[in-house]
């Protein structure tokens, strides 16, 4: 270590300035001992304010020691634990009770039900405070001062405003008690009398509630005195002696009620159940009957005088309609009535005390002139009727015809403008009712050999196909544009199909050649049955089919009806329950002649344009020499229909006969050099069938024919049977397969339950 050397420096010939450190050392070498006296009290001091700086580091964020709160030391406590320390106090405390006495009773009320308590976090607060609050010296103090004699800190409190007022609320329901208002009452007589005043008592709210606040401020609680005021009655027996002198006329007096022929009294007894006191905003009290009673009171009455509007209206019936002019009704005027029974009620006399209750019309919310349009239109269309037509054919519709479709209903949904309504449901069926006589196939015209000559038999016919949807729509617009006058007239939209073949040379007629045979055989078949057989075939025979031309087994053998001379037989139909059954028909059987057809067609390599199978196959359809399993053809017109296409290039000529139980089918044309390749039936899905007897009953049978058995059993297959049709150079010129679905057929016996033909 250097020593430092107290030797004045040198002298300079310079002005020289002491520095601060000279200053002082210069200082330090001339003070004697007051310098040795100055520096240990320096020394001291310093050393004070470090110790005090160790103690306030240590107690960062705590307690100083000392501090007590209620007796609990809280020394060195961080916040922390102070709080748990003080939340452990605050359990029981203040213990303290308030007592409220007053209008001749005393009430005790703890610190909890008066919502006081220890405050924790402003106590705590407090606690903190404390050798924090001033400056440096004087917190230093303050710690001295807790640490060698302690500091005690006055507990906080916290109040609950909302508790005070409850308790305040529960001494005034015990303390108050209502003023009663003189009042207009009937005595046991039914007069009219006045009850006597009296005032009331009531707490001032506030006063109590300020008066506890304060009471339990701090510890002890103050003792507090409740103060009550004098409630006054808002009505006295001097505000009611005039209102008791105007209560009686109004109510002592019967009044006479009139409403255009009917009469009612209004009893003393009705009159005062309708007294009311009204009060003005000068204070004033006054006797009158009360607007909304007195309605009330009208209800009834008003339902007796009312009379309901009839709205006009237009109403279809069964081919019929009708027009319902409007008819005003009438309805009490209610607000004029309390005028008129309030004017009565200050009558003096009988003849002033009668009130005659106005009445007023009530219009009907359709009227006449607005629903005439509407009826005039549908008087027309149900009466002169609507025409559907097509060409020089027509058919009219009117009566129930029309009001089967029409309505009338309002525009809007409610009381108002009134419009037609169309059910196009039933507007189609109609068209489809007229459609039924306008539709018709296109027919080429007809040939057949008769007595060895090529002879038109029938002209061609155009097709003609209504288009029901579209007529429907035309016939629709029609009406909601019609308004009366003349039957209204709806073109129908109709397809129109030319017919292939109008006429032609039958001089140019050449069958030489057979070009395809098909045979089935009828033999066990009823009388009946092989009636139709052989009836259906002479239709047949000897037609002539021109080259293009197609050939319709419906339209050549005509009506399958008893009047066309067929008898009853027997056919497959649905039976309504989703499955089929054999039931008697007219020309049963038929399908045989065009099945058989369909073998030489088939055969032929003709062009098969339409083709149905059966429901049961029925195997005698597949016998040789031209038969094969799922090989057959049946016709139901005009659903159904057996069709084929010439396309040989030459005329065709049908050769057939029924006979001894045989159906005989040949073509005859110009052999076009074809080469038909036929493949074998392929059999598949085959549904295995029931051999138990089926017995039903029909009264289409006379009782006499007893039981017959009308359907063999026979199990369901899909068939599939392929034709490739060549020509002489060996091109396909057609290749088409015939695919059959049948179900299975069962044992089914007839029993008839019919009257005697």
């Amino acid at each position: 270590m250097q020593s430092s050397s107290t030797a004045k420096p040198p002298s300079v010939h310079a002005t020289h300035v002491n520095t601060p450190r000279e200053a002082s050392q210069s200082w330090l070498r001339g003070a004697g001992p007051l310098k040795f006296t100055v520096i240990g009290l320096c020394a001291l001091l310093v050393a004070v304010v470090a110790l005090g700086a160790w103690y306030q580091f240590g107690h960062n964020e705590r307690v100083y020691n000392g501090v007590t709160v209620l007796g609990k030391s809280l020394s060195g406590m961080s916040k922390q634990e102070a709080t748990l320390a003080l939340q452990e106090l605050a359990a029981g405390y203040p213990s303290d009770k308030v007592t409220v006495a007053g209008a001749g009773r005393n009430w005790t009320f703890s610190a909890a039900e008066v919502g006081v308590a220890l405050d924790v976090d402003k106590t705590l607060d407090a606690a903190m405070s404390v050798g924090r609050s001033g400056n440096l010296f004087q917190n230093l103090g303050t710690q001295l001062s807790a640490l060698t004699g302690g500091a005690a800190t006055e507990p906080l409190l916290k109040q609950n405003a909302a508790t005070i007022e409850n308790v305040v609320a529960q001494i005034a329901a015990d303390v108050d008690t209502r003023a009663v208002d003189s009042k207009l009452e009937k005595g046991s007589d039914g007069v009219v009398t006045l009850s006597a005043s009296s005032s009331g008592t009531a707490v001032d709210r506030p006063a109590l509630a300020l008066a506890l606040t304060n009471a339990v401020a701090s510890v002890p609680f103050s003792s507090v005195n409740v103060t009550t005021q004098v409630v006054a009655p808002k009505v006295t027996e001097a505000a009611l002696n005039g209102t008791k002198t105007q209560a009686l006329l109004l109510t002592e007096q019967p009044i006479v009620l009139q409403a255009g022929d009917e009469t009612w009294t209004m009893e003393p007894a009705d009159l005062r159940e309708l007294l009311t006191l009204n009060h003005g905003a000068d204070g004033s009290l006054t006797a009158a009957l009360d607007n909304n009673s007195l309605a009330a009171y009208l209800q009834p009455l008003a339902q007796k005088v009312l009379v309901e509007p009839t709205d006009a209206s237009v109403v279809i019936g069964k081919g019929t309609v009708t027009l319902n002019k409007d008819v005003s009704g009438q309805a009490l005027e209610v607000t004029g009535a309390i005028a008129a029974i309030e004017k009565a009620a200050v009558g003096q006399d009988a003849e002033s005390r009668v009130a005659v209750l106005p009445l007023k019309e009530v219009p009907a919310s359709v009227h006449t002139e607005a629903v005439q349009g509407i009826y005039d239109s549908a008087d027309s269309l149900i009466n002169q009727g609507m025409r559907l037509r097509y060409a020089d054919d027509g058919y009219i519709l009117r009566g129930t015809s029309v009001t089967g479709f029409l309505d009338v209903q309002s525009a809007q949904g409610g009381p108002g403008p009134m419009q037609l309504v169309i059910d196009e449901d039933v507007l189609a069926n109609r068209v489809a009712g007229v459609a039924y006589y306008i539709n018709r196939p296109m027919a080429d015209a007809r040939f057949m050999m008769v007595n060895g000559v090529p002879t038109k038999v029938a002209d061609a016919k155009q097709g003609l196909k209504v288009n029901i949807d579209a007529s429907m729509q035309r016939a629709k617009q029609a009406i909601e544009s019609y308004t009366g006058g003349d039957r209204l007239q709806v073109e129908l939209d109709v397809a129109v199909t030319e017919p292939n073949i109008k006429d032609t040379d039958l001089g140019a007629v050449n069958t030489p050649d057979l070009l395809a045979s098909g045979t089935t055989s009828y033999v066990g078949s009823s009388a009946n049955r092989a009636w139709n057989v052989e009836l259906g075939t002479s239709h047949i025979n000897g037609t002539l089919i021109p080259p293009g031309g197609i050939f319709s087994t419906v339209d050549t053998i005509g009506d399958l009806t008893l009047d066309a001379g067929f008898k009853m037989g027997y056919a497959i139909m649905q039976d309504g329950r989703g499955g089929l059954t054999t039931v008697p028909a007219e020309a049963g059987g038929i399908c045989q002649v065009s099945t058989t057809l369909f073998h030489a067609v088939f055969r032929s390599g003709l062009e098969v344009v339409e083709r149905n199978w059966h429901s049961y196959w029925i195997s005698t359809y597949g016998k040789p020499p031209s038969g094969l399993q799922g090989l057959d053809a049946t016709i139901a017109p005009p659903d159904k229909d057996f069709r084929f296409k010439n396309n040989t290039g030459n005329w065709i000529l049908i050769k057939a006969s029924a006979g001894k139980g045989t159906v005989l089918f040949e073509l005859y044309g110009v052999n076009p050099g074809w080469t038909v390749a036929i493949g074998k039936p392929v059999i598949t899905n085959v549904v295995k069938t029931s051999q138990a007897d089926i017995v039903e009953y029909s009264d289409a049978l006379p009782k006499s024919t007893g039981k017959v058995m009308v359907e063999h059993a026979q199990d369901g297959f899909n068939s599939s049977i392929s034709r490739v049709v060549t020509d002489s150079s060996g091109n396909v010129i057609d290749n088409w397969t015939a695919k059959s679905t049948y179900a299975p057929a069962h044992n089914r016996y007839l029993i008839g339950t019919g009257p005697e033909k």
